[in-house]
């Protein structure tokens, strides 16, 4: 089979123009994915028993991974994975804003990301955006805008063009993502840097707001990391989370989610408390806000070589995070960031090399390994949804 053929997604989705008909998403919904057609791998086989989405459902979870369109056109093994155990999917790069700009203001390659939104539609699973803001992938011309009003502009364009380009097909957007930093040394918490230092801590008001004028039904997510363990640090970056929230609330700015990264390590690093992630997840959930968790996956490089043992502390950090998080009725979704080995930003060694492996073995980070065969990791995410109490859909 040709994944290519169907993903000519722009008269597809109806993406030229910012309100495209409900009606007709839902019959390419219908239609396409009956002609998309895409067998599951018989070395997955072993899983069929517990798919990750449908024991997520059953507790009102959501459960999702990253895909991305290079995978999506090539990959066809690793699609039919996600098809069996996902029921939505976040872009992992495709959508973020330096990844899609090629240079100068407003000439940003929406192909990939059309084909991402395609194939979400296509087969009736819901879709993250990631992302509309973020300091670490902004374009490089934005830095040398003048003046706030020019910045202003091109935050206000970024979103109405993108958010409006998938208007009504997106579950919820992380609008700004990874908003805070309390070493930076502002009484505030908020990060320094970029969007901050020309135009004020407004921008956050300014972004989130045309998010929701641009895409009224989409859920609006500030999304953080390093919120989990039990350090000063983390503690410190969960109050000024915590203090934004409480602002954002004050003023009135529309946001209805928090997004919690969790990238977790199985052994050397943070200490992990449940007590204190139970108190801060019912502390969010007290601004009337749904939790997700955004970008969940566990590293291995202190963990012994021996790939059994790093199998099962991998599985273990999982089950002790999920079960923890997952008490709280305010979490909705899990979405870990990736599905199998063969696709981790870890293995690619994209994270800071302090999370690299030192023996020279790739890492084992996701529930389906490099083969897609599944994992004691795959074991302890299910076991986490099969014991977390229910909730209501969110």
């Amino acid at each position: 089979m040709n994944n290519r053929k169907l993903y000519n997604c722009r008269s597809r989705l109806g993406v030229g123009h910012p309100r495209a008909d409900p009606d007709r998403r839902r019959v390419l919904a219908a239609g396409l994915a009956a002609l998309w057609g895409c067998t599951i791998p018989s070395n997955v086989s072993a899983a069929d028993t517990v798919v990750l989405r449908k024991a997520a459902a059953e507790k009102g979870l959501l459960y999702g991974t990253t895909i991305s369109a290079e995978q999506i056109n090539d990959d066809h093994e690793f699609v039919g994975l996600v098809l069996q155990q996902a029921g939505l999917v976040v872009a992992e790069n495709d959508m973020k804003w330096q990844v899609m700009n090629r240079g100068a203001p407003g000439d940003d390659d929406y192909s990939p990301a059309d084909t991402v939104a395609g194939f979400a539609l296509e087969n009736g699973l819901a879709l993250r955006g990631h992302n509309l803001l973020w300091y670490h992938r902004t374009p490089s011309w934005y830095f040398d805008l003048a003046t706030p009003q020019e910045q202003e502009r091109a935050i206000i364009e970024r979103v109405q063009h993108l958010a409006g380009r998938y208007r009504g097909m997106v579950h919820s957007w992380d609008v700004v993502n990874e908003p805070i930093e309390p070493k930076d040394g502002r009484k505030d918490g908020l990060r320094s840097g970029v969007f901050l230092e020309t135009i004020g801590p407004d921008y956050l008001d300014l972004a989130y707001r045309v998010t929701r004028e641009t895409d009224p039904t989409a859920r609006l997510v500030v999304n953080e990391y390093d919120v989990e363990f039990d350090t000063p640090e983390q503690e410190a970056r969960r109050t000024a989370l915590l203090n934004l929230l409480e602002r954002m609330r004050r003023s009135g700015t529309p946001v209805d989610a928090v997004g919690i990264q969790a990238h977790l390590s199985c052994i050397g690093g943070p200490p992990f408390s449940a007590s204190r992630l139970r108190r801060f997840l019912a502390d969010v959930a007290g601004f009337g806000l749904t939790i997700q968790i955004t970008e969940l996956d566990v590293t291995d490089e202190h963990a012994p070589s021996d790939q059994a043992i790093r199998d099962r502390l991998v599985a273990d950090a999982y089950r002790q995070f999920l079960d923890a998080a997952l008490d709280e009725p305010a979490v909705k979704m899990v979405v870990t960031w990736g599905l199998s080995d063969r696709h981790s930003w870890i293995v690619r060694q994209e994270t800071h090399q302090s999370k690299w492996r030192s023996d020279g073995a790739l890492s084992r980070p996701l529930p389906f390994d490099a083969d897609l065969k599944a994992k004691p990791a795959y074991e302890g995410i299910a076991n986490a949804f099969a014991h977390a109490p229910g909730r209501a859909v969110g």
